[in-house]
């Protein structure tokens, strides 16, 4: 596997990190809560009803291998679009779809009924190993009967948070796994409780990778990227306070696993855009050198910058873009590039400068404004990217030959 430094995998991180916030946000949230909609399972009727509550935590139990293969995914699982086949349908039928109806069985009586029922070949009183459903069926209804459903309602801190995924996990085949996609389902993405998106702690979380499809996403990072790769964009994630925008992995490998292969490689093409060997400058000159490079292309930078703040309000009203983007948007966004690039121009850090630039370029931030700034025929990161690339090779090669940097790199226009 080829191997990247450092700095390279962190700036990868950041750009996938970037991603998963952009579809767990944008794509993957309402496709779930309209999936949830669409099997009964709504804010409303969780906090209602407490069959519906029981219902869903039996059906997530029920949503792993092999069910879930032989089933052919968690839509038919679930009863998403249509009842037929699900497992709804089949412990309704049996008459095992309701609190009251499973504390009123034995456990014996339970197993019985379970085992001599088949879901897709498979039989339901287990899963081949180790979980008992007639014991699953019974912890379910007793954990709901105890309280969940206030608890539920009631959550609103990351504390809250823990102390239901450790109930929930207490359950007889609710595991780590099932446990954390549970509580992603109910308090991040069906909403029941007040938890913010960034309240929901590490330990909580992290266990949803080893759902099948993210932990397939994860060993193919490892594989082709790095192994601290995933690890970093947790991180990432947590900062930015969206820690289930991981589960996104679960979205891109499953619906789109070309797309996803693709983006792969879009993240290791980032050592294309990346100096590892600084160029042979003698020590005395180096930072001279690396300060004249820096300069010029903050030049760049300052032009961008000029542009964002020519454009007002009525410009982005004209140009139709109200409602998408505000004159304030698009100033606030070039000058916090200007000052993030200052500081790595103060240090003379030219090379990090392009990296950062072309990060910028990636990320779904840069190109919306970006794109905003094409529309209202301005200079924008994506017009002057290959004129920055150019002063950046340029001021390489230069030094390299240890004349400096190519003059004139870059002279700023008349104002």
């Amino acid at each position: 596997m080829q191997k990247y430094t450092r700095r390279e995998v962190a700036l990868m991180a950041g750009l996938l990190a970037d991603k998963l916030i952009a579809t767990y946000r944008n794509e993957q949230v309402p496709l779930m809560v309209d999936n949830f909609t669409s099997a009964g399972f709504t804010r409303a009727e969780l906090l209602d009803d407490e069959d519906k509550l029981f219902q869903m935590l039996i059906t997530a139990a029920y949503d792993r291998r092999p069910f879930s293969g032989a089933a052919r995914g968690y839509e038919v699982i679930w009863g998403i679009r249509t009842r037929t086949g699900s497992i709804a349908e089949t412990l309704d039928r049996l008459g095992l779809f309701t609190v009251e109806a499973v504390l009123g069985k034995s456990k014996e009586e339970l197993a019985e009924r379970l085992q001599g029922e088949s879901y897709h070949e498979q039989s339901l009183a287990t899963d081949g190993g180790k979980v008992e459903y007639a014991r699953t069926l019974v912890d379910c209804a007793r954990l709901v009967e105890s309280g969940l459903r206030t608890q539920l309602a009631n959550a609103e801190t990351a504390e809250h948070v823990a102390s239901i995924y450790k109930n929930l996990t207490t359950v007889h085949g609710i595991g780590d796994t099932i446990g954390a996609k549970l509580v992603k389902y109910l308090l991040r993405e069906i909403g029941v409780g007040n938890v913010p998106p960034g309240c929901f702690p590490l330990s909580v979380v992290w266990p949803i990778t080893q759902e099948y499809w993210v932990d397939d996403a994860v060993d193919k990072l490892t594989a082709r990227v790095d192994v601290t790769l995933t690890p970093l964009v947790m991180g990432l994630l947590l900062k930015a306070e969206q820690p289930f925008a991981i589960d996104a992995l679960f979205y891109l490998q499953r619906y789109g696993e070309r797309d996803f292969d693709q983006l792969i490689d879009e993240l290791r093409s980032i050592r294309a855009v990346t100096p590892t060997v600084q160029p042979p400058v003698p020590p005395g000159e180096r930072a001279k050198v690396d300060q004249e490079l820096a300069r010029a292309l903050l030049g760049v930078i300052e032009e961008i910058l000029d542009a964002a703040r020519s454009v007002s309000q009525q410009d982005v009203i004209h140009a139709g873009l109200q409602g998408i983007v505000s004159a304030k948007q698009i100033q606030g966004s070039a000058r916090w590039l200007y000052d993030e690039m200052g500081k790595l121009a103060q240090e003379g850090q030219a090379g990090e400068m392009l990296a950062f630039y072309e990060n910028c370029l990636r990320s779904e931030r840069g190109q919306h404004v970006g794109w905003a700034l094409d529309r209202l025929g301005r200079k924008s990161m994506e017009s002057e990217a290959e004129r920055f690339r150019s002063i950046y090779q340029s001021g390489v090669e230069a030094s390299s030959a240890g004349t400096g940097p190519a003059a004139p790199i870059v002279r700023r226009e008349a104002t």
